[in-house]
């Protein structure tokens, strides 16, 4: 049996006069040609990498998203998937063009999984753009974007962040501020909902002025309002700190150990550059790799170290790369006391992938660039502060470590005071990955409260302060001392107390509203009056019901409405149908068709329907022949058909009932329906109620395309064509109860199959799949 989603018919509604259907608006916008769109969104990527650096044209962030919501609009998750796809190429292509000094391979692998973010974005967003809806939409995909964003900063390998939207922000001071309550997160979500609301703006409705100022107005607000937020101040003493950054750059021909020695010579003898110096500073700083494996594991080395620091007089911390016993390796940050000797050392939590440890190395071995990379380090096993004599307790997050907001909060969570971050960018040259990294040190200062330095080995050391402004700051590859005054501090922020509540409330956001239908449908059309006496034909579908067949029967020909009664037997190996064929004898009114052997519940009921309609009945009700619905209620659910097209027999309204039936069973069946109510937009609460009383224009309707449901989910199929037909479905309370006879038909299988058809229904008519779904037409009757 072809499988057909909502919408996906191929002929109108019968019954539909053809007059509606040019009223009729199936779809939004047309969408953009895709290779116009393709332009756009990659024209739209590229204004966004002019808002980072090395150009940082940071407004162009309120405006780059516009071009890819242009080229969303009416797109399905197919071609919302390439569209954002390519956004993201073009962005995170431009962006991180300094991974190129890797090789091309490692680019595009790089940039192909940070776009993939954005595909997933193009993939769902278009179903949270609401037409007309301009607040709904922004607050929609602006938590969708915003969401994605985090937990591109988690998976996969640990997550990367590079290109946070909210990160292009450092220099705009009325929004800033904003990240000491929600973090980056916060600034992204406004930056993207700028762009929606600014896009609403511009392709709303002609006309509509005033709504169109509105929404600049709006956009303009959102933008300023975090000014009035105050950025954390400070409430330690001042340090006196400096940091000393050399150029790693060797002469020709140098080989890996001399490398090593070579650099962490330079870096002694420009820290006893500090010896005498008035006042001496509270805490000097080497950069990442001042000391790598060659170095730190030479005594001789570690020794004029130790004899450089006890000289100054000063605590150091200093960047180190520590072969540990063990064969492991780990990345470090070790403190050395004013006498020269080790007191404290944090090692790094969170490693670089393919630049500390190649993942899954047995698999990738055939690719020659991992063997770049000969030991696979060793992570640390918590994130906490260190100490020095004299010093408040400060954190060290090691360079990629800082482009993740939830470590340095967990440095200051445990005590940190100040935030050192040691660097080692010198592989990116003179690129612009430095000043990409800096900027995530401003945000770091923002949303923790903390003053922040960054201590390279060869540049961009900087000072910032808890504004995020940089108050001094070193070139790439320049020799020197950095020194300037911070001030500790034991304030805590909003973002280091609730941490990215943000992104989880954007989650809960995008949950809500994706469950919300794309549109809302007309009231349906008022049924057409019923004859006074309508025929009505009862259908029985039946498979071994031989103890409960002939009172089902009976009952039904007791009521006053004279219906007929068919039943639809698959070959019972019980004997039902030798009970059913005397009472066709006696009784015209009773009918018997027999069938192979499980032929299945949905296609007895189908025929049962077919014979309805070949034969002019004007109603026809569907029963279970196991005495659980009651023949004496048939009289209410008829009465109620003369006001709906649909009439279902519910257990869960006023009126309604279940009898023996545990709790759990019950839950089950209310969270079913439940289920199917909010990802299917039902009018009803008891879809799955298999009482009901069908008018044969809609049956007419139903019988004109196959079912995709051939289990449990039919009924629940049969509500929902009803409704999106256009036809009016209602409910009459039924007491339902579980049968003293036989064996339920209902298996786990048939469970499964219909929690897996509502989803996907339910999926697919949000993500723009058949463009009917959410679209109920102008039903006009003959």
């Amino acid at each position: 049996m072809q499988e057909l989603l909502p919408g996906e018919t191929s002929e109108p509604a019968r019954g539909q006069a053809q007059d509606a259907l040019s009223r009729l608006r199936l779809s939004g916008p047309s969408p953009v040609p895709l290779p116009a769109a393709l332009a756009l969104t990659v024209g739209g990527g590229g204004l966004l990498f002019l808002a980072f650096p090395p150009v940082e044209l940071w407004p162009l962030a309120f405006v780059a998203l516009i071009p890819l919501l242009w080229s969303l609009r009416g797109a399905r998750p197919g071609r919302g998937a390439v569209l954002g796809l390519a956004f993201g190429l073009a962005f995170f292509g431009a962006t991180l063009y300094w991974i190129f000094l890797f090789g091309a391979l490692a680019w595009f692998a790089l940039t192909t999984l940070s776009a993939t973010s954005i595909a997933l974005v193009g993939a769902v967003g278009p179903s949270l753009l609401r037409e007309g809806r301009p607040i709904r939409s922004a607050i929609g995909f602006a938590s969708l974007w915003t969401a994605v964003d985090w937990i591109r900063g988690m998976f996969p390998l640990g997550g990367f962040t590079w290109g946070s939207v909210g990160i292009s922000q450092v220099d705009d001071r009325t929004l800033l501020p904003l990240a000491t309550i929600a973090g980056v997160w916060g600034i992204t979500l406004v930056v993207v909902v700028v762009n929606v609301l600014l896009f609403e703006a511009l392709t709303g409705r002609r006309g509509a002025s005033v709504r169109r100022a509105g929404l600049g107005v709006a956009a303009l607000t959102l933008i300023l309002a975090p000014f009035a937020v105050p950025f954390s101040e400070p409430t330690g003493d001042p340090l006196d700190v400096a940091v000393v950054q050399v150029d790693v750059r060797p002469p020709p021909n140098t080989s890996a150990v001399q490398e090593d020695l070579l650099v962490a010579r330079k870096n002694i003898a420009l820290d006893r550059t500090l010896v005498g110096s008035t006042p001496r500073p509270d805490l000097v700083l080497w950069g990442e790799g001042a000391l790598d494996p060659a170095a730190s594991g030479d005594p001789a080395t570690m020794v004029a170290v130790q004899r450089a620091i006890a000289d100054v007089g000063v605590p150091t911390a200093v960047g180190a790369v520590m072969d540990d016993p063990g064969g492991l390796q780990r990345t470090s940050e070790l403190v050395f006391g004013p006498e020269g000797s080790r007191i404290d050392r944090y090692d790094k939590v969170h490693l670089v992938p393919f630049g500390e440890y190649v993942p899954w190395r047995s698999r990738l071995d055939w690719i020659s660039a991992t063997r770049q990379i000969p030991v696979d380090r060793t992570p640390g096993s918590s994130v906490h502060t260190v100490d020095a004599p004299g010093l408040p307790p400060f954190g060290t997050p090691i360079c990629f470590e800082n482009s993740f907001p939830a470590i340095p909060r967990a440095f200051v969570r445990d005590g940190a005071t100040f935030l050192v971050v040691p660097v080692n960018n010198a592989s990116y040259g003179f690129t612009a990955a430095s000043d990409q990294h800096l900027q995530m040190s401003r945000m770091r200062a923002v949303e923790t409260g903390r003053w922040v330095v960054d201590a390279a080995v060869s540049g961009v050391s900087a000072f910032i302060d808890t504004h995020g402004r940089v108050l001094t700051r070193s070139g790439l590859f320049q020799p020197g001392i950095l020194r300037a005054q911070i001030r500790s501090s034991t304030t805590t922020t909003a973002y280091v107390r609730w941490g990215d509540w943000l992104p989880i409330l954007a989650i809960v956001l995008v949950a809500i509203l994706f469950l919300i239908p794309r549109r809302r449908l007309p009231p349906p059309a008022t049924p057409e009056p019923l004859p006074p006496s309508p025929r009505t034909l009862v259908v029985l579908p039946t498979f071994n019901e031989r103890d409960t067949i002939e009172r089902v029967i009976a009952g039904v020909l007791e009521r006053p409405e004279h219906p007929d009664v068919l039943v639809v037997d698959d070959s019972s190996p019980d004997g039902t149908a030798e009970l059913v064929r005397p009472i066709t004898a006696r009784d015209g009114r009773v009918r018997l068709l027999e069938r192979p052997p499980r032929s299945g519940l949905a296609s007895a009921y189908l025929e049962g329907f077919t014979t309805a309609v070949r034969e002019g009945y004007d109603l026809a009700v569907e029963m279970d022949s196991d005495l659980s619905h009651d023949p004496s209620e048939l009289s209410r659910l008829l009465d109620a058909a003369r006001q709906h097209d649909l009439t279902v027999g519910s257990r869960y309204v006023a009126g309604g009932s279940v009898t023996n039936w545990s709790r759990a069973r019950v839950a089950l069946s209310r969270g079913a329906n439940a289920y199917s109510k909010v990802m299917l937009g039902l009018p009803i609460h008891d879809a799955t109620s298999g009482y009901r009383v069908y008018r044969r224009a809609l049956l007419e309707e139903l019988l004109r395309t196959p079912f995709a449901g051939a289990g449990y989910v039919f009924q629940i199929e049969l509500v929902m064509r009803s409704d999106r037909a256009g036809f009016d479905v209602g409910e009459a309370p039924i007491t339902f109860r579980e049968r003293e006879h036989g064996e339920s038909k209902i298996s786990r299988s048939i469970v499964f199959e219909a929690l897996w058809k509502v989803t996907r229904w339910g999926l697919s008519a949000r993500l723009g799949r058949g463009p009917a779904a959410w679209t109920r037409p102008a039903h006009q009757r003959r």
